[in-house]
């Protein structure tokens, strides 16, 4: 059996008006509540990326007056955060717009999310496709929460490091009815090894750790909160249902491993990936100092590599690592914007459906499969004020 330990295996692994765009070209850090202060250093590097995107900015198509502003969730008002919860919940309760035959189990258009992700975890993951992937996919839920089920806002992000030592201080995991809800429900287990299906390496390994949870979560807004996608990564793979296309109705299950948290999602570690020299160094960082780890502390659903987005808090997750990506393009945008670095597949290993293809390296102009049939080259996931997108982050 091949193992991956938590160092290699990055694979993966959205009312009204504070989150409306600044009218003003103003620099501010919004105070978050509670938890460890943003560092100097990090706040120093977040200043640079303000300023100079801020800075990149016309008066035509993305401008200081309509750039859309992303916040912590601990830095949203309770109005903002329920909306946002709402418009998840409708999304649930939207039938899918995909073909449905290729996954029976897809019931809703958080599905839609769900069954590309999974369909391209082994390409996404772990390559250099990773970040402008997911900057895409957090994109299109983005718009599909405003313009399908009318968020006022926008995408906010779990600011991991300032509740690292206890997450549940945080307004994302607190249980109350404007969070996600807190953990699981007690349920006694050990860890484990799941294989992650469709690599040309055979049984290949991801190391589970057991958490303190394991059960369907008990509180908050999605306490009855259900789910049919997956799980894919497995103890055993069913070749009937390799990549959980099947109906599989259930709870949504989190198991929080404190060992991903304390000492590991806090403020050393994110400085540390923004302020990386290179874009190998960036990813390099991502991948060892918090994607995989921030997966793993929230646990269960979240932590399957391909159908890790049933977990709402997923789109949270990703947006703090494109936040981090952001603030170190925004360093110098004119040599790190298109910078990319890695594999066309997971660690450079061939795909099952096609074991000779050999080791090739990721471009900028290379396509990418995002939600309903959508192919947009590479590049067109690398910019954040043009090309579609005109985002910062707070």
């Amino acid at each position: 059996m091949h193992m991956l330990g938590s160092s290699a295996l990055l694979w993966a692994c959205a009312a009204l008006l504070s989150q409306t765009a600044l009218a003003v070209p103003a620099l501010y850090y919004s105070e978050h509540v509670g938890g460890e202060p943003m560092p100097s250093e990090f706040r120093r590097f977040q200043h640079t990326y303000q300023k100079n995107i801020r800075a990149s900015l016309g008066t035509q198509g993305c401008t200081n007056k309509n750039i859309a502003v992303r916040k912590s969730w601990d830095a949203l008002d309770d109005v903002t955060r329920t909306d946002y919860l709402r418009a998840v919940n409708c999304l649930a309760a939207r039938p899918p717009l995909m073909n449905t035959t290729l996954a029976p189990g897809a019931v809703n258009r958080l599905d839609d999310f769900t069954y590309i992700h999974i369909n391209q975890t082994n390409i996404i993951h772990e390559s250099g496709y990773l970040l402008p992937w997911h900057r895409l996919f957090l994109w299109q839920m983005e718009k599909a929460l405003r313009d399908e089920c009318g968020y006022k806002g926008y995408l906010p992000y779990w600011d991991a490091p300032r509740f690292s030592e206890d997450q549940t201080k945080s307004k994302v995991f607190d249980g109350s009815m404007t969070s996600f809800g807190g953990n699981g429900a007690p349920v006694p287990h050990g860890p484990r090894k799941v294989i992650l299906p469709g690599l040309v390496i055979k049984n290949f390994t991801l190391p589970k750790p057991a958490g303190t949870g394991g059960g369907c979560v008990t509180d908050g807004p999605f306490k009855n909160f259900t789910i049919s996608l997956g799980p894919v990564a497995k103890e055993v793979i069913d070749p009937a249902n390799k990549y959980g296309y099947e109906p599989n109705h259930r709870c949504l299950s989190r198991d929080f491993f404190n060992g991903a948290s304390k000492g590991v999602l806090n403020w050393a570690n994110a400085t540390t990936i923004v302020a990386s020299k290179t874009i190998k160094e960036l990813r390099n960082n991502i991948e060892d100092l918090w994607h995989l780890h921030s997966h793993t502390f929230v646990g269960s659903e979240a932590a399957d590599p391909f159908s890790t987005p049933n977990d709402p808090v997923f789109y949270l997750l990703h947006a703090q690592i494109d936040r981090f990506w952001a603030i170190w393009q925004g360093q110098d945008l004119q040599d790190r914007t298109y910078a990319i670095d890695g594999n066309r597949t997971f660690l450079g290993i061939a795909l099952d459906y096609a074991p000779n293809v050999p080791r090739s390296l990721a471009t900028i102009e290379d396509p990418m499969h995002l939600a309903l049939g959508w192919q947009p080259k590479t590049k067109e996931g690398m910019p954040m004020t043009y090309g579609g997108r005109c985002y910062i982050y707070e």
